[in-house]
């Protein structure tokens, strides 16, 4: 079996993304069992096991999704991708649950690009796989939401993303310089974009922030982008109110009510006013992102 530059890409970032989510599994489990602080499970026994088998079960699926990746890769005399060390930055367990609703949800909108990105080079067995791999993931989102007291299912549509975000976005967790081979992967890796001020679902003023790029725009005019759902992105003016030690903040209006910016929002700050068709176009022309916005 044969498979495109693209393809193997693809496998990559797959390796890559569920290597990271089985380290944050078996880290949070050690966690839980070893009685850390803010990590307890609920007094009901049941409810407790349930919860414990239950990621414990998610984190043998990690492991095998980063094995079928990493195998496929074997296979096709590709180097697999090795894990780095990592870094979480929750310190409880409902924390540690939200994490892990935020990252499966955005990862599930990645897997959707690398879908299409397989079926436009005509690879329509890994097609296959990662389609049911997006089933699964969703299924683990559903857990995710229930116990943080969510409906199950998000919006009727998952917000798509970009391999590029994807990459980009799990090197939050990584600590700098670990990864033994992550420069095998051809992908791009966008500066960090902060939300500052996680919005609620009404239409309101947002703060991000982001440290310098050497060169922004050619006007030096950014914007805000917006993806939802399958939706075409919106795009806003951003208002810069500091810029100190080469960190910039800035207000955006998140247009809740014209949109129903519901479920995951991906913002990005892109150095072209747009309209922009579609997220790859957003990608693009990302200068600071992804930040991930969820709405209920």
């Amino acid at each position: 079996m044969n498979v495109s530059q693209a393809g193997a890409t693809n496998l990559q970032l797959i390796a890559f993304n569920e290597l990271a989510e089985a380290a944050f599994f078996n880290e949070l489990l050690f966690k839980i069992t070893n009685d850390v602080e803010g990590y307890e499970l609920p007094d009901d026994g049941e409810e407790a096991d349930y919860i414990l088998r239950s990621l414990s079960t998610i984190l043998a699926q990690e492991e095998v999704h980063a094995l079928t990746a990493n195998e496929a890769l074997k296979h096709l005399g590709r180097r697999p991708i090795e894990p780095c060390v990592y870094e979480f930055p929750s310190t409880s367990l409902h924390e540690a649950i939200k994490l892990a609703a935020t990252f499966t949800s955005h990862f599930a909108g990645v897997l959707q690009d690398v879908t299409a990105r397989f079926a436009a080079n005509r690879e329509p067995d890994f097609a296959r796989v990662v389609v049911s791999t997006v089933g699964q993931e969703g299924e683990q989102a559903g857990f995710f939401r229930e116990f943080l007291d969510k409906y199950p299912s998000e919006v009727p549509t998952l917000t798509t993303s970009d391999v590029n975000y994807g990459f980009t976005y799990i090197q939050n967790f990584i600590v700098p310089g670990s990864c033994p081979n992550i420069h095998d992967i051809p992908l791009r890796t966008f500066l960090p974009l902060e939300i500052l001020t996680p919005p609620e679902p009404r239409t309101q003023k947002i703060q991000v922030a982001w440290t310098h790029a050497p060169e922004e725009s050619e006007d030096g005019l950014l914007w805000l982008a917006y993806i939802n759902q399958l939706n075409v992105p919106v795009v806003v003016p951003l208002q810069v109110l500091s810029c100190e030690d080469n960190v910039s903040v800035a207000a955006a209006l998140f247009p809740y009510d014209d949109f129903l910016l519901n479920g995951l929002t991906i913002a990005a700050v892109v150095n072209r006013r747009g309209p922009f068709a579609n997220t790859a176009a957003v990608a693009q022309h990302t200068v600071y992102g992804p930040g991930l916005i969820v709405v209920e």
